[in-house]
């Protein structure tokens, strides 16, 4: 499609492609040899396009100079998609990194306790065996994680993921969580309590927020040292919405971490306080969930203090959501 780039170059291209573009010129005219260059400029609209410039100085008879000729195209959709093929590269490698760390690691010290029993069992007390049993049980729980986590984001990267938003009550979707939950925080001696008000509703789907809070829970409780208090709560919020919150007294982060937390190009995972391993994909997958319903997910959280994770959905009668 044809662009209008309006008449001051100077006032129409971006500031941050200016000295660049201004350089490729006085070489052109330095050299007076062709050029061709690609730069972003200010379209009759006020939107900031890329181009692709190909010119050469021009002189007259006596060899005077005159300008510049040549052409411009507009390729703002090639850069667009050179980003998404960038983006896609690094989610690939992310998705390569944790098949080959993630995986490789519980997976490793599963293999070794099965073959310590293997070896060792006739000669085994009971004490010892039980010991082993808890390890495998524990591996097995970070491996399941892991794997339902990978299975919901590659289903979510092929638009496989169903959406059926529907009135959720509260207390209902805390009884389906807290059993399991409850039985992570007895393991690691952590207070775990719930507060959702009676009769509190969420216009929601229900698979994606049970995915939601349990890969929030699970971090918290991850984060979180023997004897510490994980609480999660719900409350009225604006424009009926329901603001959720994850609370631990946990190790919490540095402002740095908080600033990447949300990205998949960045590396911010981190094991947890019994060396529990954690890929960083949950918070990515919570990420999407709460915003292809309308609601938007945060974090405060300070190094040694904890860390608190806050989402909004709407609420019962404020049915708006995202397609």
């Amino acid at each position: 499609m044809e662009q209008e780039f309006g008449n001051g170059w100077a006032e129409g291209v971006h500031p941050d492609d200016f000295d660049f573009c201004l350089k490729t010129y006085i070489e052109a005219f330095d050299k007076r040899k062709a050029f061709l260059m690609e730069y972003r400029m200010k379209n009759s609209f006020g939107e900031y396009r890329w181009i692709r410039d190909f010119g050469r100085p021009f002189y007259d008879l006596d060899d005077s100079f005159l300008g510049y000729i040549g052409s411009c195209y507009d390729i703002t959709e090639i850069k667009d998609n050179e980003m998404k093929l960038i983006e896609l590269n690094a989610t690939k490698d992310k998705f390569f990194s944790i098949l080959a760390h993630d995986l490789r690691s519980p997976f490793t010290g599963f293999l070794g306790l099965t073959k310590l029993l293997e070896n060792e069992l006739p000669s085994m007390e009971q004490y010892q065996i039980q010991k082993i049993v808890m390890a495998l049980r524990k591996s097995a729980t970070s491996l399941n994680s892991l794997l339902e986590n990978l299975l919901e984001w590659s289903q979510m990267q092929q638009g496989l993921v169903s959406f059926t938003p529907e009135t959720i009550q509260l207390h209902e979707l805390v009884e389906t969580i807290m059993p399991v939950a409850t039985e992570s925080a007895k393991i690691k001696e952590i207070e775990l309590t719930f507060n959702f008000p009676a009769n509190m509703s969420v216009f929601a789907d229900g698979n994606m927020l049970q995915s939601v809070i349990r890969n929030l829970l699970s971090n918290a409780l991850k984060f979180t040292p023997k004897g510490g208090r994980v609480n999660v709560s719900a409350k009225t919020a604006v424009e009926n919405s329901v603001e959720f919150s994850v609370k631990d007294t946990g190790i919490g982060m540095s402002p740095s971490m908080v600033d990447n937390l949300f990205r998949l190009d960045l590396q911010t995972n981190r094991k947890g306080t019994e060396g529990e391993p954690s890929s960083g994909l949950g918070l990515i997958i919570s990420k999407d969930f709460i915003e292809k319903q309308g609601g938007k997910i945060w974090v405060e959280s300070e190094e040694v203090r904890g860390s608190t994770f806050f989402f909004t959905l709407p609420g019962k009668n404020n049915n708006i959501y995202l397609i």
